[in-house]
């Protein structure tokens, strides 16, 4: 199904956000936020409910769901004092303004599909914003004595990667380089939160298969074929 409302799609199948004719990615949280809201509409949705769907079993500070809205906002074109989308609810929650209506998005070709390598593990990235730090509120959870809680922002989108750090304690650095600004990532760059080492890895699931070559069969190991001597040939 696909809403419109300003001057956005959003399509609740692909999880989606097309705002003008453009794809705009989406950390899953922000995702999940713009989703309870749209589908409670007009109704208030309070902090306490929001903070339970967003954070399920976890304790998170009332600032985590303010700035996760903020961050919403920026990427709707949305502002508190508009409030043209979302509604703020003094002290309670918060409610979608916006008109929705039916419409169609175009479908978009899969784009490479990002991921983290640490240690042995391999941690997706969402389009999107990906907060990644040693606090289990965040998208991408590294959990490590030198990094910080919330240490730095991974932004996916279209198959490509951006980091950011966000103050931590001991930094960030992309190929032993500090991080001073939004600094884009290529495949295989390595990732450094403070002492701990990540690998940035990208896989295009879309690419054409490579065909395998017929295998002759010296190729396949076999041995050639035996040559006898013709009776009455040969000593």
């Amino acid at each position: 199904m696909d809403l419109a409302f300003a001057d956005c799609v959003l399509s609740l199948t692909s999880q989606q956000l097309i705002r003008g004719g453009v794809a705009v990615a989406l950390e899953p949280k922000m995702y999940a936020l713009l989703e309870v809201l749209i589908q409670r509409r007009p109704a208030v949705v309070t902090n306490v409910e929001l903070d339970e769907i967003l954070w399920p079993k976890v304790y998170v500070a009332r600032t985590s769901l303010t700035r996760l809205v903020s961050e919403l906002r920026a990427v709707l074109g949305d502002s508190p004092r508009d409030s043209r989308i979302i509604r703020t609810v003094y002290k309670t929650g918060y409610a979608f303004a916006a008109n929705v209506k039916g419409a169609h998005v175009r479908p978009i070709q899969p784009s490479a599909e990002v991921s983290l390598i640490w240690k042995a593990m391999t941690l997706p990235l969402a389009d999107g914003e990906n907060i990644a730090g040693r606090g289990s509120e965040c998208s991408v959870v590294v959990d490590a004595k030198t990094v910080s809680r919330r240490h730095a922002r991974i932004t996916v989108q279209l198959g490509s990667a951006t980091v950011e750090d966000l103050g931590s304690t001991n930094g960030t650095y992309v190929n032993k380089v500090a991080v001073i600004s939004p600094t884009r990532l290529n495949d295989g760059d390595e990732i450094s939160f403070g002492s701990v080492l990540l690998k940035l890895q990208t896989r295009n699931p879309s690419a054409l298969t490579e065909r395998d070559m017929p295998q002759t069969g010296e190729q396949r190991g076999s041995s050639p074929p035996s040559i006898r001597p013709r009776p009455g040939f040969g000593g």
